[in-house]
């Protein structure tokens, strides 16, 4: 009685071995047929002759196009991608497609190829949006760049906070800390988020003039001004070294240029006259700015002076 039972167990081990092999090679048989079939929907199309007979044909590989398709005696007769057009999959198609072009916002990071698009970024400062390059966003004065624009994700602002202000060129400034007085230094102009603090000895300001130490602060009140009455302004100036020079300010940031040279040259009798001639070009608004930071420099500087006489 207990051998038949032992001889019925491995009977039923040796089946239940035979039945998991046999699912194990139909996986294995199932897996590798579906893998041809999809190489050859891959490589391969079904077409329906005339007659109604349906045969295999292969497709044309990529970089090329279908020129002829095949029949029972002949395949299928391709034809290679003319330059400007590509094909990147196995195809019957009986036209290459055209390669993209790249717009003058864009780079090319690749090249097209007879089996590859052309792939076009934005180039250096825009950035991608909805398909469009569009440029990046530049920080507005006194804000810093917190996160630097790429090509897919545009520039993030942040507003310099106090005791900070907003440094470097535009499109690229950051906000950095503003420049503490040393205790010799008692002619001071306080910062803003925009400019740092302005810090002078009253020695440096009789031996070198207030203009040469101050102009920063001026250039900061012409930097937010319209850009037309600012061209209007600096046209009136006497800057330019030729006539061709004269007619030739494209951009607010070339106005900004221009004043700072005329600042570099210029006497306090000249820098004195600025009100008037903002006035007389219809920019009151910016000529009394331009007279209140005047005023508040001069009572600095005959402070300065009063100290000096003082101390002779």
């Amino acid at each position: 009685m207990l051998s038949i039972s032992v001889h019925a167990f491995m009977t039923s081990r040796i089946d239940y071995c035979n039945a998991l092999l046999f699912m194990k090679t139909a996986a294995l048989l199932f897996s590798i047929t579906a893998s041809l079939i999809h190489a050859m929907s891959e490589t391969m199309y079904e077409r329906e002759l005339p007659s109604g007979r349906r045969i295999l044909c292969d497709r044309c590989p990529p970089g090329s196009h279908m020129r002829k398709h095949c029949t029972e005696t002949q395949p299928t007769e391709c034809r290679r991608c003319n330059e400007g057009f590509y094909t990147e999959h196995w195809n019957y198609i009986y036209d290459c497609l055209p390669c993209d072009w790249c717009s003058q916002d864009q780079v090319v990071t690749q090249e097209c190829t007879s089996s590859t698009n052309r792939v076009c970024a934005c180039k250096e400062g825009f950035y991608s949006y909805s398909g469009v390059c569009r440029p990046h966003t530049v920080c507005p004065h006194g804000f810093g760049v917190k996160e630097k624009g790429t090509p897919h994700k545009d520039t993030v602002c942040e507003v310099c906070k106090n005791g900070y202000h907003a440094a470097g060129e535009p499109g690229n400034t950051r906000c950095v800390q503003n420049t503490v007085c040393k205790s010799e230094e008692k002619f001071q102009i306080h910062g803003s988020n925009c400019l740092d603090n302005v810090c002078v000895t009253c020695k440096s300001i009789i031996h070198q003039g207030w203009v040469n130490l101050t102009y920063q602060c001026f250039l900061e009140i012409f930097k937010r001004h319209n850009n037309l009455k600012l061209q209007q302004f600096v046209n009136g100036l006497d800057i330019f070294d030729n006539e061709q020079e004269l007619h030739s300010i494209p951009d607010k940031d070339a106005c900004i240029h221009h004043l700072h040279r005329w600042f570099s040259r210029a006497s306090e009798e000249q820098v004195h006259k600025l009100p008037d001639q903002l006035q007389k070009a219809g920019m009151k608004n910016l000529s009394q700015k331009i007279r209140n930071r005047i005023n508040y420099i001069q009572i600095k500087v005959n402070l300065c002076n009063n100290k000096v006489s003082n101390h002779i």
